[in-house]
Parts: structure tokens; sequence; C-alpha cells
């Protein structure tokens, strides 16, 4: 979709409305949680939007199949920027260079604080082209049954569930370069999310995704955990990597 930011400037972004989520404006507001945690923390992330979805959109659209999902979702969806170049889904088993092993490394952390297990080789949910990766869809993480219940990732056997080829892209490429790993961009990363940024993403959650404000809470309340354990966080990866 092309949109409107302001009155003079337009965005292509990809559009991903409240019908045909498991669980409506919830996931929405997993996706936008999640993506602005990654902004917080350096990953490459397609920039996000809040999308309003003008109630007279329904009339000019040919497709009656996307007539129907609009009328029956919210009207704020949730947008990411569209990347220019081309890109394409990441594959295994791909080799990571030198350059990108913090991003790697920091995603794999990421994936293991917000509980997504929908980054594997079969649905790597990762973009790239010749020199970079983006990583993409988070409506997955922080899952509906209670945050934690796959472990706490600060604590010994927390990111076990992760330590496998096949339950995250980059676990083979971690370990084969254990000894290249530089934890100090990790620590930096996490320590640096400012309780003003996480107050202002829950400010952000607009008012048609009410229902969604305690799985918010517990998101957000997920990241205070995790950079007052980072000590843990690193131990815990070092663990299951090295």
């Amino acid at each position: 979709m092309t949109c409107e930011i302001g009155r003079s400037e337009t965005v292509a972004v990809f559009c991903k409305l409240s019908d045909k989520c498991d669980q409506g404006v919830m996931d929405l507001a997993r996706e936008a949680v999640s993506a602005s945690v990654a902004k917080m923390l350096n990953l490459p992330v397609p920039t996000p939007y809040l999308v309003t979805l003008p109630s007279s959109l329904a009339n000019s659209v040919p497709n009656e199949r996307i007539v129907r999902r609009l009328r029956a979702s919210s009207r704020v969806a949730f947008g990411s920027a569209a990347l220019p170049g081309q890109f394409s889904p990441w594959y295994s088993p791909n080799r990571i260079s030198a350059g990108m092993l913090p991003i790697a490394l920091g995603t794999f952390v990421f994936d293991a604080v917000i509980e997504n297990a929908d980054r594997r080789p079969a649905n790597p949910n990762c973009l790239m082209d010749r020199h970079t990766i983006t990583l993409i869809d988070h409506e997955l993480a922080f899952p509906a049954m209670v945050i934690g219940s796959l472990g706490l990732p600060w604590e010994t056997g927390g990111m076990e569930w992760l330590a496998a080829e096949d339950k995250h892209i980059f676990f083979a490429e971690l370990r084969r370069q254990a000894s290249k790993l530089d934890y100090h961009q990790l620590r930096e990363s996490w320590s640096g999310v400012r309780d003003t940024d996480l107050q202002m993403c829950r400010s952000a959650i607009p008012a048609e995704w009410k229902e969604a404000g305690p799985t918010v809470d517990r998101a957000l309340g997920r990241i205070r955990q995790a950079r007052r354990n980072i000590d843990g966080l690193v131990t815990e990866v070092r663990r299951v990597l090295e």
C-alpha cells in the first residue's frame, strides 16, 4: 500500500490487517512492539508504521476477498516499510560474514527474549540481499501463553529450546564461529534500552487495539527483565553456543 505521512510525504508499506491474524489486533501489537524493540537494539527491521485505513478504502478495491478483509479488520493496521533493492528469503546453509556476526548474535538473543520460535530454516522470516539481512514477521512473539513458559533466557537452560540447527536459522553459524563472537556490543545494546523509549512504545498502541493492552504490558515487562539480567543473558548464550 502507498500511505501518506502528513500532507506531503508518502511511503510504500506491506500492510498486515487484523482479519486472518490468529489473535487479531493482539498479533498486530506483537508486531509493533517487536519491531520497535528491535530498532532500540539496532537490529535490522523495516521501519514499522501504524496504518489508519480510511472507511472509504474498501469502496475503491476491486478484489472482493480483500474488501471483505478490510471491512472485518481494525481500522488501524500494522505496516512495514517496503525494502528497496532485491531482497530474497534467507536460506540455509548460508554463511555469515564476520561483519554480520553481531547482528546474528543479537537476533538469536532477541528471539530468545521475545520467545519467537518462528525464525527456523523452514520459515526463516529473514530477508537478504548481497550485503545485509532484514528481520520480518513477529506476530508469534510474546506468545499468548504465560511469557516465560519456554524458560527464562537469562537462566541456565533458558535458551536450550533454540539450541539446534532446525530451531533457529543462525544457530549453526554462530556455533561454528563461536570463538569470534564479541559480547560487548550485545551488552551495550541491551543496556541502552531506555525506559522512556519503552513508554513511548506503550503510548503508541492505538485505542483501536485496546484489547491488546495486557499483552503489550507483559511484553514490555519482559524486555525490562532481560535488560536487568544482561549478565545472565550473556552467560546463557555463551553456554549454548560455545
